[in-house]
């Protein structure tokens, strides 16, 4: 799933966006959720980090667009910023926020499309890497979209996958930070989980994969809490 913030001060420009990702999630086979601010400040209010993607108006009653995207720069290196703007002028000075592009409004679809294909892509990428196995008969390639959960035991990780579990020697450490970034967390010290795959919370236990693994109790309310952020804000 693709997280993207949508500000503006004008409410139609706001549905017409909104639409606009409804539209794109089917043409991209990406689900994508979108929420929509009224103000530089309410997005400030609530960001989180989790966001994918920050589609922003430059010209905004209050905190204009540019001291919007400023803040969230120094509060998130990651995120993609996109302008919308009428004034076009304006959205040159993107390069201080390492924005990605903007699109001049009035919004068409064709152009919105465009440019929002070439963020998906970069999305995409960032939440989907391979790791390497050591096997018997040779290497063997996985992909983090496909691995439900790792579990340390001793010095050897196992790696819960769609095909089957592959086991190599290495540490969860080092597996928490090739994956620093994606949709991983660990649940206890044995876990790293895949949170794409969590179906289920009961008190300190979680169901993934059909298997079910305890959350201990120094790491629940992190874990949660990346937990609720994953999947949408929802409280846990």
């Amino acid at each position: 799933m693709i997280k993207v913030a949508v500000v503006d001060d004008e409410q139609k420009a706001l549905d017409i966006l909104c639409d606009f990702f409804q539209k794109l999630q089917a043409e991209v086979c990406e689900e994508i959720a979108v929420r929509a601010f009224t103000s530089g400040e309410t997005v400030l209010a609530e960001y989180d980090c989790s966001f994918d993607l920050i589609c922003l108006d430059i010209d905004m009653s209050g905190k204009s667009g540019m001291e919007t995207a400023r803040e969230i720069r120094r509060r998130d290196g990651q995120v993609i910023i996109l302008f919308i703007t009428n004034m076009a002028q304006m959205a040159i000075q993107g390069y201080e926020v390492r924005a990605l592009d903007f699109i001049v409004k009035p919004v068409s679809y064709y152009s919105f499309s465009m440019k929002l294909r070439g963020a998906v892509n970069i999305i995409k990428k960032r939440k989907k890497r391979n790791i390497l196995l050591q096997t018997a008969g040779g290497v063997r390639k996985i992909s983090t979209d496909q691995l439900y959960y790792a579990e340390v035991n001793g010095h050897y990780l196992s790696y819960h996958t769609a095909q089957g579990v592959f086991r190599q020697k290495a540490s969860l450490k080092e597996l928490e930070d090739k994956l620093e970034g994606l949709s991983f967390k660990r649940c206890n010290n044995c876990y790293l989980v895949n949170l794409k795959y969590v179906d289920c919370v009961n008190r300190d236990d979680i169901q993934i994969a059909g298997e079910w693994l305890k959350i201990s109790r120094p790491r629940k309310r992190e874990f949660l809490q990346a937990l609720a952020n994953y999947m949408g804000g929802i409280d846990l």
